[in-house]
């Protein structure tokens, strides 16, 4: 395997392989995933209290619908639930590079409708990011210096006039503070496990795992996951097929070669023989060699394998015919 191309198949082989083993599983919990949300009933706080009641349950993981509220939820532009501050630098052409995420929760949180509520026990693996709305957004401008300016100049005109982009973004002209948030006293819908303290007579949703809009908002999510893997599974098979016949084709080839020098260096101890039982059975022309080449048609056994290649005129030595075709022997 000292071939460029063997290697680096084998390797390109391997990569996509393990990177396959790798999504098959993932492609597999997700379609498990979505069935299993499928499946999951959505209630509102009164309908869940009902349907603890009804069943004699104290625990169920469920979709619960209501509006989002809090004792003390973050003072905005609308009261939050949930802020995220991202702060960019912001350059010529409307380029922004993010260089800074502040977030905030508001605490004592619960999900309510008109006449109950589930507490909140939050905890950190809380996805909220698909339920974000863009609450305002705050230009600071910074004051350049005119060499910064006239350098942003030059940029600018660079990248107008050239098709691909220059590296260089030059000088940022100013900070850009745009917050998004989860608002309070909206509908909304979470995920998790409901537990019923009949002693307290509340009930509190435990460790929840998502904020949505709706449930389907949840299932689309899923199916986009799902579609990415098989997309992403179908282009790697046909890779790793590529390469593992790229390098099925080099060990192919490689076996073949070395099979190849094993019979050529049999073929040449052979004719390398020089100890003959029968005396005089010297090539006639080199005298070195045994002889082993019949030639056709007159049937001479007088030459070697290697002088008959060096023959200048493709004649019998010995009678002077003109030779047709000859037969290679071994003596053993």
């Amino acid at each position: 395997m000292d071939s460029p191309v063997t290697i680096f198949s084998f390797v390109g082989s391997s990569a996509t392989g393990f990177a396959l083993y790798q999504l098959v599983p993932l492609l597999s919990q997700l379609k498990k995933k979505y069935i299993q949300y499928q499946q999951i009933n959505e209630f509102t706080p009164t309908s869940l209290l009902n349907y603890f009641n009804q069943t004699q349950q104290t625990t169920v993981e469920a979709f619960i619908a209501g509006e989002l509220i809090s004792d003390s939820p973050i003072i905005s532009k609308v009261p939050l639930i949930i802020s995220e501050k991202k702060i960019y630098y912001v350059y010529e052409n409307g380029i922004k590079k993010l260089i800074k995420i502040i977030q905030h929760g508001a605490s004592q949180l619960s999900v309510a409708d008109y006449y109950n509520r589930i507490e909140i026990w939050k905890n950190s693996t809380l996805n909220y990011q698909f339920s974000m709305s863009h609450i305002w957004d705050r230009f600071l401008p910074k004051q350049l210096s005119f060499f910064q300016r006239f350098a942003n100049f030059i940029l600018k005109t660079l990248n107008q006039i050239k098709t691909r982009r220059l590296f260089l973004k030059g000088f940022y002209t100013g900070q850009l503070e745009r917050e998004y948030g989860i608002i309070a006293r909206e509908f909304y819908v979470l995920y998790g496990e409901v537990i019923l303290d009949k002693k307290l007579n509340k009930m509190f949703l435990q460790n929840p795992k998502f904020i949505l809009k709706s449930k389907k908002q949840l299932l689309q999510i899923i199916q986009q996951q799902i579609k990415y893997k098989r997309l992403t599974i179908a282009i790697l098979v046909v890779i790793f097929t590529i390469w593992t016949y790229i390098f099925g084709c080099n060990v192919k080839n490689l076996i073949f070669k070395i099979l190849k020098e094993r019979e050529k260096a049999r073929l040449d101890k052979l004719r390398g023989q020089k100890y003959l039982e029968i005396d005089n059975y010297e090539c006639q022309i080199c005298y070195e060699r045994p002889r082993n080449i019949i030639i056709k048609p007159c049937k001479h056994l007088t030459l070697c394998h290697e002088c008959i290649q060096r023959l200048k005129q493709q004649k019998c030595p010995i009678c002077k015919q003109q030779i047709e075709d000859q037969i290679e022997i071994f003596f053993t």
